[in-house]
């Protein structure tokens, strides 16, 4: 049986946040939640295969850094909040960000 072909390199972090950001301004058009709520949303799901480059991401693109990880977690996970956040991905977003708190 022949190996499976290797899985294409993910594009660059650059590349995917310019396309986050972009959703985001079309989500936060349509009304769903503010931009800041629709950029963490989007990162979250667009990083979700790459964990260890959600927060940075998200620090790159200007959302709330605190002093630690698990600081920093709490505050974007405020942003996502269904109960504040109606996107549709919100609770999703969540879902990826929870074990980011450990």
């Amino acid at each position: 049986v022949p190996a499976a072909p290797p899985a294409p390199p993910a594009p660059p972090r650059k590349l995917v946040m310019a396309e986050c950001e972009a959703e985001a301004k079309g989500d936060a058009a349509k009304g769903f939640c503010t931009l800041t709520q629709a950029l963490a949303v989007r990162l979250a799901l667009r990083f979700e295969s790459r964990p260890k480059d959600i927060l940075v991401s998200m620090c790159e693109a200007g959302l709330p850094a605190a002093k630690d990880q698990r600081s920093t977690v709490k505050a974007i996970m405020r942003l996502c909040h269904p109960d504040k956040c109606k996107h549709p991905e919100a609770k999703r977003a969540m879902q990826i960000l929870g074990p980011l708190l450990s």
